[in-house]
């Protein structure tokens, strides 16, 4: 990261690759044409919604929610039967996740709309489920995207009326399907809109408490992220991942002392123990140092394993590194994590003042990180 968050623009352009992307925005326009258009607050006088029951008790995960993962919409299947393969394992689970229209509104993923219907404890059962919106604006065509957008995020929260009328959306949106809480993902947001954005959080805070639903935002582990203080209340996620990526050279996503230099921010400013961190599965295969292809651990596994490679482990983060010429003649080098990788950083973390994990992603994973894990609720 330098630190951007780069691995969405890798995963998602697999989806888009998977799948023609303009069938899947016809599938959200006609779920979204099923749902009675909802006045928003902000043409209602910015008056609150009601609470779904006078006695609804605003869910917090805090403490309890040590362990948790995000499933991401285009590898749905692979993240499911992970998730199913280990039913308990997890304290909570976050959907991704809820894009924005041209229009910047906000709505469920397509294959996330099919597979949870009105309901996400069909799919969850009793498990928390947070639905993950993210500052990415997708057109019908595919064309002119726009991947964590800044310039969405500056429309959404620079005023009072937007920010209402944003806040009552995102409130709807979750209630639609029942989930728990919301988790807002909004990310290279501009160090002027900051100070707005700040202001969106303890407005969305005292709004969906008010409405019974948790919430947790994201964090990247940039300094204007981690350098003022943030609205108490809501849970925060820490990115401690690509460190190195698709914007730099071969390396480690994180590194012990990267996350020991995030907990010390995070510290300084009062909100450790609010943040839980996320750690990153899978790796990237460099070709001559500079093009990086995002691989899961299977695919890693497997390629090492075709190429009969010779993983060496890097120091002090564990990471495999291997490197290999292919066919063209061009070299190759390839990072990526396993279960000892991820028991190191989390160790690391975990004396750094870390005491909550998150896992960036179910789909794509050897079996053999899931006994690890386990490990981490006794």
């Amino acid at each position: 990261m330098g630190r951007n968050n780069l691995h969405l623009l890798t995963d998602k352009r697999a989806l888009r690759q998977g799948f023609p992307l303009a069938l899947a925005l016809v599938a959200a326009c006609l779920l979204w044409a099923c749902v009675p258009p909802a006045t928003t607050l902000a043409q209602e006088g910015n008056r609150p919604a009601a609470p779904r029951t006078s006695s609804a008790p605003a869910v917090r995960l805090g403490a309890a929610d040590h362990l948790s993962a995000w499933i991401a919409d285009w590898d749905l299947a692979k993240g499911l039967a992970e998730w199913r393969a280990n039913k308990g394992l997890f304290t909570s689970v976050r959907v991704f996740a809820a894009y924005f229209d041209e229009g910047d509104h906000p709505s469920l993923a397509p294959a996330w709309a099919a597979a949870l219907g009105n309901d996400a404890k069909t799919v969850f059962g009793s498990v928390p489920a947070l639905l993950t919106v993210v500052n990415d604006v997708v057109t019908p065509s595919g064309k002119g995207n726009k991947l964590k957008d800044p310039e969405l995020v500056r429309r959404l929260v620079s005023s009072r009326q937007a920010r209402a009328g944003h806040i009552d959306e995102l409130i709807r949106l979750a209630e639609r399907s029942r989930f728990a809480g919301l988790e807002i993902d909004y990310e290279n947001v501009a160090a002027a809109v900051w100070p707005d954005f700040s202001v969106f959080v303890a407005e969305l805070y005292a709004a969906t408490t008010a409405r019974g639903l948790a919430l947790s935002v994201v964090l990247q582990p940039q300094r204007r992220y981690l350098a003022a203080p943030m609205p108490a209340g809501p849970d925060y996620v820490l990115m401690g991942y690509n460190l190195f990526g698709s914007h730099s050279g071969p390396g480690p996503k994180a590194t012990p002392k990267f996350l020991a230099e995030q907990a010390d921010s995070l510290r300084a400013i009062g909100l450790l123990d609010a943040t839980s961190l996320a750690l990153a599965t899978g790796g990237f295969d460099w070709t001559e140092g500079k093009a990086a292809k995002q691989l899961g651990e299977a695919e890693a596994a497997d390629l090492v394993a075709r190429k009969q490679l010779q993983p060496s482990r890097s120091a002090p983060d564990g990471y495999l590194v291997s490197r290999y010429r292919d066919e063209a003649g061009k070299n190759h080098e390839i990072w990526h994590a396993d279960a000892t990788t991820l028991a190191t950083l989390w160790q690391a973390a975990r004396t750094a003042g870390f005491s909550r994990l998150v896992l960036w992603r179910l789909g794509g994973n050897s079996p053999s990180l899931f006994p690890w894990l386990a490990t981490l609720k006794h």
